[in-house]
Order: structure tokens, then C-alpha cells, then sequence
């Protein structure tokens, strides 16, 4: 992709968003800079920002800063997904906690979902056709070109 496109579209996971907001120089805070930086197009679903307020002290966060700090950087923050959405996911997921995630993906129809889970939805990688299931470090060499 060259600058003058329009930014890649990718959706979030929560541990991207964790990771990057409890260590500002990791690959995971420079994707999140990109995104604030409009280089590329960050999107979340309300679930995923929960999810984030939820989990923030588990990495030395407040709850508040971490929601206050999510909604700056991510101008894109959908609805949940339609429950049939979450549905077709439900017999490919390790989780079916992370249904949500792929559906929301689909539904916001994102070239990339980044993630850190490895178990659960990086490992998911040659399942999803709709769009491509990245490591913050892949994404990063993917959009090396910026």
C-alpha cells in the first residue's frame, strides 16, 4: 500500500489495546499511534472496549484511563454484532467468548484483525477467508510502506 491510499482498515482485538496502552514502545502502542495518527483505520465494537475498561488493571491500568485513552484513539467504535453473525463463528472457535471478535470483524469488513491471542485467534489464521488474522508484528511489516 503506498501513501497515497486510503489506510488499512483493522479491527482490534483487546490485548492489542492493552498491550499497547501498558507499554508505550512495544509494536502493539506503534500500531496504536498509527491509528491515531490516521494511518491507519482502528476499529472496535463497544465490546471490545469493555472488554479493555474490564482487564485494565490486570496490566497495571485504571479502568478509566484505559477508557478515556481507547475512545481518543479509536474514532471507530461499532455496536455489537448481530447475534447471527457471532453465530457463524461458534463452530470454528477454540472460545466461543471470541465469536464476537471475528463477527465483528466481518461485520465491519476489515482487511486485517490483529490480535495476540495465539491460542484462540491467531491460530485461526487459515479458517478466516474475509480477511487476514495478524500479529501487531505482521501488521507492522505489512504497512511498512508508511
Amino acid at each position: 500500500m503506498n501513501k497515497s491510499e486510503s489506510p488499512s482498515s483493522v479491527f482490534f482485538n483487546a490485548s492489542v489495546i492493552l498491550t499497547g496502552l501498558a507499554s508505550p514502545s512495544g509494536g502493539s502502542a506503534k500500531l496504536l499511534n498509527m491509528v491515531k495518527d490516521s494511518k491507519l483505520k482502528g476499529i472496535i465494537s463497544e465490546v471490545i472496549l469493555d472488554e479493555v475498561v474490564r482487564r485494565a488493571e490486570k496490566v497495571g491500568l485504571t479502568p478509566d484511563f484505559a477508557n478515556k485513552a481507547s475512545v481518543i484513539i479509536f474514532k471507530n467504535i461499532m455496536i455489537p454484532p448481530d447475534v447471527t453473525s457471532v453465530d457463524l463463528y461458534s463452530k470454528i472457535v477454540i472460545d466461543k467468548g471470541d465469536c464476537h471478535v471475528l463477527a465483528s470483524a466481518m461485520e465491519a469488513k476489515v482487511e486485517f484483525l490483529v490480535s495476540l491471542d495465539k491460542k484462540h485467534i491467531l491460530s485461526l489464521k487459515n479458517k478466516i477467508k474475509k480477511y487476514r488474522i495478524v500479529s501487531p508484528k505482521e501488521l507492522i511489516e505489512f504497512t511498512a510502506g508508511f
